[in-house]
């Protein structure tokens, strides 16, 4: 059966979902399409009832997914923990929520041993870190760095209600030191300048590995000060391809924990995609 998906947000063009998913959808089988749109802030209820109208489902990127959650009509638990869907699906004339960067995240840290981490950024990616946080590693110490000091606020204190003991920190450098496992959040190039000032100390030794979430360009400046001290480093396409089999699972099945036929084949084949 023909689908038709598309993932929205601003900007878009560097986008590499629809690679990914098209090489997933060729495993699995399934006649199904996947387009960008460029959709800004404050457009999406718009642009899904005009131009997406005969769209069965949407990914949704920067700024979009704080308003995707706002438009769904049925939510899903990680939905309504962090306050945004990445993913919207019509299912039965209904809008549904879902929120896969969660699982994405939990997927690209993968079985680290973690007492401490540190989560770079206070929007909806620093939300949803925050809850994988707390799955990863559940009651363990967590620290935010962020500029924004409401958002930052806000952040801590849905990090102590997941049962995190969240702190605000102030020095980026000390913290690295102290992280088991940090998280950089922010889009790429964000981190540049800061980036530069820590990394000139000669004190400068990440304790732990570092998932950026940001991967154009890659390696990011953060990345490459992870990769001189050989500490391990994970770049937002493995968590790129994680959420979105999760997307895939719900466009087949409605069940974000439903997996695949042949998953392993699946994965492989966006990772290939991927390198081309």
């Amino acid at each position: 059966m023909n689908k038709n998906y598309a993932v929205l947000g601003s900007p878009i063009a560097h986008s590499k979902s629809p690679a990914i998913h098209a090489a997933a959808y060729r495993v699995l089988g399934e006649d199904w399409n996947y387009s960008r749109f460029e959709v800004k802030k404050g457009a999406l209820k718009r642009f899904i009832e005009t131009q997406g109208s005969d769209l069965n489902g949407f990914s949704l990127t920067m700024p979009l997914k704080e308003e995707a959650f706002l438009y769904a009509q049925v939510i899903d638990e990680s939905s309504s923990l962090t306050k945004t869907s990445n993913t919207l699906v019509r299912i039965d004339d209904q809008w549904h929520g879902f929120n896969t960067d969660i699982f994405g995240i939990v997927q690209a840290v993968g079985n680290q041993q973690v007492t401490q981490s540190l989560i770079i950024g206070s929007g909806a990616t620093a939300t949803s870190a925050m809850v994988a946080v707390s799955r990863i590693a559940p009651g363990s110490s967590v620290m935010v760095f962020a500029r924004n000091s409401k958002t930052r606020k806000i952040l801590v204190e849905f990090g102590r209600e997941l049962g995190l003991s969240a702190t605000v920190v102030r020095r980026l450098r000390k913290a690295i030191t102290k992280s088991d496992l940090t998280i950089s959040t922010l889009p790429g190039g964000a981190m540049d300048s800061t980036t530069k000032k820590i990394v000139d100390s000669r004190f400068f030794r990440p304790r732990g590995m570092l998932l950026d979430v940001a991967y154009d360009p890659w390696p990011s400046q953060l990345a490459e000060a992870w990769m001189k001290q050989n500490i391990k480093v994970v770049s937002g396409l493995e968590m790129l391809i994680w959420q979105a089999v999760a997307q895939i699972r719900i466009f087949k099945s409605g069940n974000p924990e439903a997996e695949l036929p042949n998953e392993i084949a699946v994965v492989q084949a966006m990772r290939i995609a991927l390198e081309q």
